[in-house]
């Protein structure tokens, strides 16, 4: 009778200690505390908490079925199908009276980790004390349940690989009396999660990593291969840099909480990673700011704040005066603010701002991330660039910050292009296995539909140092509506098996 009576008692101790915590939150109806949010990472919270508008709570939760779906660019999406599957089967499941199963802890482990092994439940029923007089007959305290989650090698290895642990047991306290349940270890499950989140992300052109898992070729109807880049004017040098000054402490707060969304009304934010004949790679940041944005722009300052990846280490931070060049191109008037970064090979978290009015006032604010790699070792593709077109290098233009190769290739600053014109991406490379096999696959998107696919074709490659190379091709945009798209572009480098392969993507609009 003792041991049932400590038993009893333990399990009431740590059910109420759970509870206290409250954890995680069902009666929330913010999306981002619903089931289908589990996966998101505290970046991604964060971000979200900045989004105040429909529309970009739309597009918020586009972004993230895409950055973790295997196949981008096919009608389905194999990840949200199986979360989908897994809310409707804890629904089943693991229903309580106050909640659907789904938003129950059960739910939640369930949702997060799949199926365990086993489980092995243990009863705790506290005896009833004597009472005077004696209580109605009716539901007792003391009937609760410790739910064991037991995960191992043997039967589920594939969420212990993902979790780099060799095993995992997690412990449910369920109250029937009360219609709740609770785990018992939730800053573990919080760890374990926010784990799983990251990895989730198997999109590389958000998160660079290696390659991905393939499904094969988009069923829309291709584009026709595209003819070479149509000359352009070569665009003018940056003006000399200026003096940079400490970052400003007034502006430390805008870029902590820059959100990562390239578009924020008419301004864009954009950035670059290039290399040339000889040297490291470089980035370039910038804003394009419509003509509208304001006056004052003789006061405008371009700050930024560089750390390693994760918000670790401080690499670089500046204030300093804007700087814009014409080495852009816009569907609509306006200046770009452009900035160099000379960055040691590595992945760094950047936020960058334009302020006016002697700081007082933020024009636009961005965060990007920026994958700087070293092009003396392994095959490196840069980042998609947009453009109007190419044009041809004339002797002394080396200088230009997007002279590559023996071309220059002007971005769209406003990344918006018309129907009536043919969007040019461009990709650099280096270091491919065999120049000659690297082959690109081009898949169009506008939110989660296809709306054009290229099947794979040969990148043909124009090398033009030693092993540094770059390619170019068109795509009409006649026939598309006006909206926001995005262009992914996977490319494969011939060696690994065709179903490896390495993404990048970038985002455009067709105005109306």
């Amino acid at each position: 009778m003792g041991k049932v009576l400590r038993v009893a008692a333990a399990l009431l101790f740590i059910a109420s200690s759970v509870r206290a915590a409250s954890w995680p939150t069902f009666d929330s109806e913010d999306w981002i505390e619903t089931p289908e949010a589990y996966f998101s990472t505290a970046e991604e919270r964060a971000e979200w908490k900045t989004v105040d508008s429909r529309e970009g709570r739309a597009a918020f939760q586009a972004r993230y079925w895409l950055k973790r779906d295997p196949t981008p660019g096919t009608e389905r999406n194999e990840f949200k199908e199986l979360v989908l599957a897994r809310i409707r089967a804890a629904d089943d499941r693991f229903r309580l009276e106050k909640h659907p199963g789904s938003r129950t802890a059960r739910g939640f482990v369930f949702i997060l980790f799949g199926s365990p092994a086993r489980v092995q439940d243990t009863h705790a029923t506290a005896p009833e004390a004597p009472t005077f007089p004696p209580r109605p007959t009716g539901p007792m305290e003391g009937n609760e349940t410790m739910s064991l989650w037991i995960y191992d090698k043997e039967r589920t290895p594939r969420i212990l690989e993902a979790l780099e642990r060799p095993s995992l047991e997690i412990e449910v306290i369920v109250e029937p009396t009360r219609q709740t349940d609770a785990v018992q270890s939730p800053g573990l499950v919080k760890q374990l999660q926010e784990k799983l989140a990251k990895k989730s992300i198997v999109n590389p052109d958000l998160i660079p990593s290696g390659p991905v898992e393939s499904a094969g070729a988009a069923g829309a109807p291709p584009v026709a291969p595209p003819p070479a880049a149509p000359p352009v004017a070569p665009a003018p040098a940056l003006a000399p840099p200026p003096v940079s000054a400490p970052l400003d402490a007034a502006v430390r707060p805008v870029l902590e909480k820059a959100p990562n969304s390239t578009r924020s009304g008419d301004t864009v934010f954009g950035d670059a990673v290039l290399w040339h004949d000889t040297g490291g790679a470089e980035a370039l940041v910038w804003f394009y700011l419509p003509a509208t944005a304001g006056a004052g722009t003789e006061r405008r300052q371009l700050h930024g704040l560089v750390r390693t990846e994760g918000g670790g280490e401080e690499v670089s931070s500046f204030s300093e005066s804007v700087v814009t060049s014409e080495a852009f191109s816009s569907a609509a008037p306006g200046e770009v603010a452009v900035r160099r970064l000379s960055l040691p090979p590595g992945t760094y978290d950047g936020a960058f701002a334009v302020t006016e009015g002697g700081g007082t006032k933020v024009v636009a604010s961005a965060a990007t991330k920026l994958t700087i790699p070293n092009l003396d070792a392994g095959f490196s593709i840069s980042p998609l660039l947009l453009s109007r077109g190419q044009g041809s290098l004339n002797p002394g233009d080396e200088a230009l910050p997007f002279a590559v190769g023996h071309s220059v290739l002007p971005p769209g600053a406003d990344a918006v292009f018309t129907a009536s014109e043919t969007l040019w991406f461009f990709l650099e490379m280096a270091n491919p296995p065999d120049p000659a096999k690297v082959t690109l696959e081009v898949r169009l998107r506008r939110g989660a539909e296809t709306v054009r696919s290229h099947a794979a074709t040969p990148a043909k490659l124009d090398v033009f140092s030693g092993n540094r190379s770059f390619c170019g091709f068109g795509l009409p945009l006649k026939g598309l509506s006006p909206g926001d798209y995005r262009l992914y572009v996977l490319v494969r480098d011939g060696v690994l098996p065709p179903d490896k392969y390495v993404l990048r993507s970038a985002d455009f609009r067709i105005p109306a």
